[in-house]
């Protein structure tokens, strides 16, 4: 029924995202737009900068695209030594029980089968698999209720402090039966804002960028040669050759979400013009079977011809009227200071250097002073931009020192105080 259903939708797929997308590519970029969605955001995936924010702050439901925090947490345990790809774990009967409801998105599990780590992991990016994705928490917490405690601390790690989560798919806890955390609520679902899924999206991303080679994949089989052979088709339709694809627009992630309180919800991710973007369309609406698609389509095509990759501080950059910083009791008095980093995020098309402001805070230097310390921090600007960064980072950039400066001895500062008393009475 899943197939026949995408393919009774492909035309109509193809001809509504087309439309959507294709008149951002004229010379005039328009200077807003409105996604039409509960809550989106779109965020520039190196720096973190937000290029645009619908309601992003409010933690509405998510749905599956709480797989890509189990995920994040599979792929960290497999990095720890943990676990390994080839871990093998077979379903409790409940669990076995719970794979096989169609209602759902599932593969077929056997309570007398064993499944790999690699094979749940594909079929929980790939196909969405409900089952597959608590198994993946029994692997790394040994049961759902330590998982989801582990869930919430990552969040927490992050700086999320105003997240649900109460299992590891995403589904409503009524759809659970005994598979449920106990104290979660019987009708309990996931909740996080558009900020805080690009905020996962983002450290996903950073810490694990191979997962794309799998959230791209369009279609595989599960358990290929057996009884249990499933189709998956991914249901990130906007994959290049599904059916609300757009040319321009390289899709190759990240997760779908779906429930009767979440809507239609989808973090997407496109590389282009050197610019890996992340976007969050929470509870798209409008008609048709790809509205989330077609919204994020057009937060996508916006971005693209709005905003631009751009270098506002290079690395070693010396600050306007701050070269040097004093040292309290250093036997220099002063040292050569510059940004330890360059600062390389995105800016509203058409910014100029006349639209960047710096502004340097200095921090009080006593000796001894070594190589690379912090001598302040230079706040950086760009006019007409209000929106920020999710991780609160306001474009600051610290500046530290170029050489080392020692602690003046005893005779130079007391002869350094004695001109300084006699310099101040003329």
């Amino acid at each position: 029924m899943k197939k026949f259903f995408k393919v009774v939708v492909a035309l109509l797929a193809a001809i509504t995202v087309a439309s959507v997308v294709a008149p951002a590519a004229t010379t005039h970029a328009a200077t807003s737009v409105d996604i039409d969605a509960s809550a989106a955001i779109a965020i520039d995936a190196d720096s973190g900068k937000i290029m645009y924010a619908k309601n992003a702050d409010q933690s509405l439901p998510v749905a599956s695209m709480s797989k890509l925090l189990t995920v994040y947490l599979l792929r960290q345990a497999i990095k720890q030594g943990k676990v390994k790809w080839t871990d093998t774990i077979s379903p409790s009967k409940s669990m076995a029980a719970l794979s096989q409801n169609r209602d759902l998105s599932n593969v077929p599990l056997r309570t007398d089968a064993k499944y790999t780590v690699k094979e749940l992991y594909q079929a929980t990016l790939i196909y969405s698999a409900d089952a597959a994705a608590m198994m993946l928490g029994d692997v790394v917490a040994g049961n759902q209720t330590k998982f989801v405690k582990m869930m919430n601390t990552q969040l927490q790690d992050w700086g999320i402090k105003d997240a649900t989560i109460v299992n590891a798919n995403g589904l409503n806890n009524s759809d659970l039966g005994s598979n449920m955390v106990a104290g979660t609520g019987k009708d309990a679902e996931n909740k996080m804002s558009a900020k805080d899924m690009a905020i996962l999206a983002r450290n996903l991303l950073k810490d694990y960028p191979d997962v794309l080679k799998t959230t791209s994949i369009t279609k595989a089989t599960f358990r290929k040669g057996t009884n249990d052979a499933t189709d998956m088709d991914n249901w990130d339709w906007m994959l290049p050759g599904l059916v609300a694809s757009y040319s321009k627009l390289k899709v190759d992630g990240l997760k779908t979400g779906t429930s009767d309180a979440a809507g239609d919800c989808f973090t997407g991710t496109v590389k282009i013009n050197g610019m890996r973007m992340i976007t969050v369309v929470l509870h798209a609406n409008g008609s048709g079977t790809t509205k989330r698609f077609v919204q994020t389509a057009k937060l996508m095509s916006y971005v693209v011809h709005n905003w631009q990759t751009a270098t506002l501080v290079k690395k070693g950059e010396s600050v306007k009227d701050h070269s040097t910083a004093t040292v309290d009791k250093g036997k220099d008095k002063t040292v050569a200071i510059s940004t330890s980093k360059a600062l390389k995020t995105v800016v509203p098309t058409g910014t100029t250097s006349a639209d960047v402001t710096k502004t340097y805070t200095s921090k009080k230097l006593s000796a001894p002073v070594k190589k690379g310390a912090t001598a302040g921090t230079l706040n950086v600007k760009v006019k007409g931009d209000s929106l920020g960064y999710v991780d609160g980072n306001s474009g600051r950039v610290a500046v530290t020192t170029k050489t080392a400066d020692a602690k003046a001895g005893f005779f130079r500062l007391l002869f350094r105080g004695i001109g300084e008393f006699f310099s101040n009475l003329f």
